[in-house]
């Protein structure tokens, strides 16, 4: 009999479970910070815990977060933390790290356009830890998509959304495009 025992089907319900566990978990963040009186510059960083904890967590009042890509539900903090050293390797290979001032000790910000580090550092995640990120890939598009937290309120005027994951690629497929008849938009799905 399909799907099992009167027709349930396990695998698509753990599936789904597992999906909505991903989209509503607030924890295990590699996110980009900015000066906003400085241009040029812009901050890696990690959070096991909610985002609001780095938007206000630093002394510097023109410090904002530009965005945040989601790791999974379930990746240890020591996991986490070798994804950001990872990411700052990378990083290192290609822009100046900025040293503290006083100590001398390489920071988290580097000599890149916070637009730019996005770009690279979300390649490189997708490249390099897509088991560990909440991602997937658009085999129509033939790119990979971290789901993600973008600053809209910075990069737009608009106001500032909730932490919490969306798919920010452009333009996010509707998942009803995966149905016979396509979305209903004014796309070619099925064209």
């Amino acid at each position: 009999m399909a799907g099992g025992a009167f027709g349930h089907d396990y695998k698509m319900e753990w599936l789904e479970d597992e999906r909505l566990r991903q989209d509503n978990s607030t924890t295990n963040w590699i996110y980009i910070g900015v000066d906003t009186e400085r241009e040029g510059m812009a901050k890696i960083g990690l959070t096991t815990g909610s985002l609001g904890t780095r938007s206000s967590g630093t002394q510097n009042p023109f410090y904002a977060l530009l965005c945040a890509f989601k790791i999974k539900e379930g990746v240890n903090p020591d996991g986490v933390a070798i994804i950001e050293d990872s990411v700052k390797t990378f990083l290192s290979k290609s822009y100046r790290c900025i040293p503290h001032r006083i100590s001398g000790r390489l920071s988290e910000w580097f000599y890149v356009t916070p637009t730019e580090m996005r770009e690279r550092v979300n390649d490189f995640l997708y490249e390099n830890f897509s088991w560990e990120m909440h991602c997937y890939h658009c085999n129509i598009r033939d790119i990979g998509v971290i789901y993600s937290w973008e600053n809209t309120e910075f990069r737009q005027g608009s106001s500032r959304p909730r932490y919490q994951v969306n798919d920010l690629s452009s333009p996010p497929v509707d998942p009803n495009c995966y149905m016979p008849g396509g979305c209903g938009e004014d796309c070619d799905c099925w064209d």
